[in-house]
């Protein structure tokens, strides 16, 4: 397997590219909570797997303006809504990212002797564990002018545990679009697996897709719009 050197690492959350604003990412993934289950004949530890988890945080510079990381982050006080981030580790369709609906835990500032104003995000996952999959756009913020079939991405085969589809739109200038995630035997007959419920910009969303998925997955806007630009990646378990 080929190591990556880290440059298309992107970020993306609650329908914002926060790419601007940040510097790192850190303590991006998931945990497997475990049960100490010891019988009194053991001389060793038993466990049995328990709750999973995920977080993110996220290092970034202080910038008040509206869209800017820590104008969506925080505005007054932390908010209670579910955010839903991606983080491309690659910015090609079919690169993997890391998808997490979170709370955010914690905002810092600090400002260092000879540094600029830093912040310091942590969201912790709610509902559901940090997930890794493969990106559906490419750039990986990808740009439909109008209705467009996106390019299917390859997984080599189908899996029969069913997934999740993540998007998050980041600017429309008109119009509704309608956003699913298909899949295909052949990559050239693609059937609906999933639909997403957000059009406006500055939304994102998680879907659950049940059963089987083919082999082969695209992400396809539909109606009347213009300039829709998105975000979107698959989680297959």
């Amino acid at each position: 397997m080929a190591k990556t050197n880290g440059l298309g690492v992107r970020l993306y959350g609650g329908g914002y590219d926060l790419n601007a604003d940040v510097s790192a990412l850190q303590g991006m993934g998931y945990t497997q909570q475990l049960l100490d289950v010891p019988s009194l004949e053991k001389s060793a530890m038993e466990r049995l797997p328990g709750l999973a988890d995920g977080k993110l945080t996220v290092n970034g510079w202080f910038d008040p303006a509206s869209g800017h990381a820590v104008w969506t982050a925080n505005s007054g006080k932390l908010p209670t809504a579910d955010v839903t981030v991606i983080a491309g580790l690659g910015t090609a369709r079919g690169d993997a990212f890391a998808g997490l609906v979170a709370k955010q835990a914690s905002y810092a500032v600090s400002r260092q002797p000879g540094n600029a104003i830093a912040t310091v995000i942590e969201y912790m996952a709610n509902g559901a564990a940090l997930e890794f999959g493969a990106l559906l756009t490419d750039g990986p913020k990808q740009t439909d002018a109008s209705a467009t079939d996106s390019t299917g991405v390859d997984n080599a085969a189908a899996t029969t545990n069913g997934g999740a589809g993540y998007l998050e739109i980041i600017s429309l200038d008109s119009g509704t679009p309608t956003i699913k995630i298909q899949d295909s035997a052949n990559n050239s007959a693609f059937s609906d697996i999933g639909s997403f419920t957000v059009n406006t910009a500055h939304s994102a969303e998680r879907i659950a897709i049940a059963g089987t998925i083919r082999r082969y997955v695209r992400v396809s806007t539909t109606g009347t719009f213009s300039n829709l630009v998105i975000v979107a990646g698959i989680v297959r378990l």
